[in-house]
């Protein structure tokens, strides 16, 4: 889970600035910021999958705190030695040492002093013709890290100061963050980046391998992009009308609506799909919550348009992970 990227360059102001020049500008001339900032998650085809909101701060070197209050209170700061991941709905934190984590999560590239031990960087073209700000310049951040949980972070600078970055994971779900309200340069105390480890929560310490941090407050919760990238391909079978990999995302004791047999509902679905002609379906809002690490619930929207039919509902799904793999136990629709 994780966000940001810096190296170091000197180039004239006068001369024509690229990202890694405006990036190495920041690094030199930036030792703190506060901003807030508004988070959106797509999947690979472009569909919202997440919003979020919250509060960010850094201090070089290495210390940042980000407070996700909007849907989900979650927190992830580091005081330059560990970093604390914080699930307020499990009241759980993951706490490991910054030194293992530096090349596996993207949070670090704001407030490192040394992004090119970690990162590849280059510079790339805009990303899109409808980009709001043309002056944006745009480097990309490549983890050296293999076993980091994301690909790559797209970073843009606009008057060498950081207005959006972009961060690409294994699943080519991509997470915008923009800023406003940003102010740079004040003077921060280190009692800010202090975790408060209140009575009941669970701590989770280890100096084994960095774990996957991403910027999405729901990524501290535990298989969360697992799940989301279950949800997807359940969805993606359904609307392919690939019947045989829709079923394998069942459970063999699914709860059956009529309380059928499996192998009798597995027959009535397959006429079902038969009967179809196209089929899409759509879902967003996506939300998770975690039972134990083994049992989670979904919720979302769902949109299904057939030839002969056409829906929208709210979507709750119960799903087990067994033998390694998620499946369904029960299914269920709402106005």
């Amino acid at each position: 889970m994780n966000k940001f990227f810096f190296i170091f360059l000197t180039l004239s102001i006068n001369a024509i600035a690229d990202g890694i020049s405006e990036l190495n500008i920041f690094i030199n001339n930036v030792s703190s910021m506060s901003s807030e900032f508004s988070q959106v998650v797509l999947d690979k085809r472009g569909s919202k999958i997440q919003d979020a909101e919250g509060v960010m701060l850094f201090k070089r070197p290495d210390k940042f705190r980000w407070d996700y209050l909007k849907p989900y209170q979650n927190q992830i700061i580091s005081d330059g030695d560990r970093l604390y991941i914080y699930d307020q709905d499990l009241r759980q934190v993951s706490i490991n040492p910054i030194a293992k984590m530096a090349g596996a999560t993207p949070l670090l590239i704001i407030a490192s002093k040394n992004v090119e031990k970690y990162f590849i960087l280059k510079n790339i073209e805009d990303q899109a013709n409808n980009e709001v700000n043309q002056n944006i310049k745009w480097v990309e951040a490549i983890p050296r890290e293999q076993s980091a949980g994301f690909s790559k972070v797209i970073l843009g600078l606009a008057e060498n100061k950081l207005s959006v970055m972009k961060v690409v994971d294994a699943f080519e779900h991509i997470t915008t963050i923009s800023f406003k309200n940003t102010k740079y340069n004040m003077n921060l105390a280190d009692k800010n980046f202090l975790f408060k480890l209140s009575s009941g929560i669970d701590v989770i310490q280890t100096d084994a391998a960095p774990i996957n941090s991403a910027p999405i407050p729901n990524i501290n919760k535990s298989n969360e992009l697992e799940l989301i990238a279950f949800v997807h391909a359940w969805v993606n079978a359904w609307s392919d009308r690939d019947i045989e990999l829709y079923l394998s995302k069942y459970a063999e004791d699914f709860k059956t609506p009529n309380g059928d047999t499996f192998t009798l509902w597995q027959a009535s679905r397959k006429k079902n799909f038969l009967s179809q002609g196209k089929i899409l379906v759509e879902i967003e809002d996506i939300k998770v919550s975690m039972n134990n690490e083994n049992l989670a619930r979904l919720q979302f929207k769902q949109k299904y348009i057939s030839d002969k039919f056409r829906d929208e509902s709210n979507k709750f799904l119960l799903v087990k992970k067994i033998n390694g793999k998620w499946l369904i136990q029960e299914e269920s629709s709402g106005k």
